[in-house]
């Protein structure tokens, strides 16, 4: 699923209960191949938001439909930030 999400940019990022948004870029670890976050455009084109989206939210990648498929709800993702957590 790693090789895909390298290059999701522009792929449909799916909420549990629908679409929410498009995936702008996935945010890679230093020295990594693996993204661990993903920018993902939500809201309309007046006041769109980035939220963060962590990895552990994606369920399922279908490249050919350009699709990302995360367990979070639509309101759940708006309630992310759209800032990456800082290091402990």
């Amino acid at each position: 699923m790693s090789d895909v999400l390298c290059r999701c940019h522009g792929y449909l990022a799916v909420a549990a209960d629908g679409v929410c948004g498009v995936v702008e870029t996935p945010l890679f670890p230093p020295d990594s191949g693996e993204p661990d976050y993903l920018i993902v455009k939500t809201g309309g084109r007046i006041r769109p938001r980035y939220p963060v989206v962590s990895m552990a939210l994606v369920t399922a990648v279908d490249p050919e439909r350009e699709l990302v498929l995360l367990s979070a709800s639509k309101d759940e993702l708006q309630r992310l930030p759209e800032r990456l957590p800082l290091a402990t």
